[in-house]
């Protein structure tokens, strides 16, 4: 089996079920996946295999659970990063606690992530979380390449960036934005132009 991350919703702030499912589903349909999109099975899911699935992970934690999913990546970083900062914004913006369980991760700090109201568990940051090196995201007609505020190898013409600002690059073209998820909507947008032209 490949490698998967598994989501764990422990407090669901100030929505219920029925808001976090949906608010899952809203984000999954932002952007393509290479895997299968995110989702998230609470009390209000009818779906047999969710409710089988948050009724065993229920039995067997110690701690309480609002709401289960899991993706199974498809060989793209970019969705493992989509997951956290979807899932980031998502209790930013709906209260509560979200758990990232990424065991096949090769960067140990970040095997879990505890996000609890719009941040990271502990004293650090996201962006001291995430790797400080580019991430490739390839494409049947070509690679973007990614590059994590942190970073230091890449800079850009004109000022810099605010804090939590991330770069890109696709066939030449640099640009940034202001998060991760952003960064990708955008290269994305630019690369069906390129496509569509091409």
């Amino acid at each position: 089996m490949g490698r998967v991350l598994f989501v764990r919703l422990t407090n669901p702030g100030r929505a219920g079920g029925a808001d976090w499912t949906q608010a899952v589903a809203d984000f999954a349909a932002t952007r393509s996946w290479r895997s299968e999109p995110l989702w998230l099975a609470t009390d209000d899911s009818r779906g047999l295999f969710e409710m089988e699935y948050l009724r065993h992970l229920r039995l067997a934690s110690p701690e309480p659970i609002f709401g289960a999913g899991f993706v199974r990546l498809a060989g793209d970083e970019t969705d493992a990063l989509a997951v956290c900062f979807g899932l980031l914004q998502l209790t930013q913006r709906l209260g509560g606690r979200a758990v990232v369980a990424d065991s096949d991760n090769p960067i140990r700090k970040q095997r879990q992530l505890a996000l609890v109201e719009g941040q990271v568990s502990g004293p650090r940051s996201i962006d001291e979380v995430m790797v400080a090196g580019p991430i490739f995201k390839r494409l049947p007609a070509g690679t973007i390449t990614f590059y994590p505020p942190r970073h230091r190898a890449v800079t850009l013409p004109g000022p810099a960036s605010p804090p939590g600002w991330w770069s890109f690059a696709i066939q030449g073209m640099r640009d940034q934005a202001p998060g991760f998820l952003e960064a990708e909507a955008e290269a994305m947008r630019i690369y069906r132009s390129l496509r569509a032209i091409g």
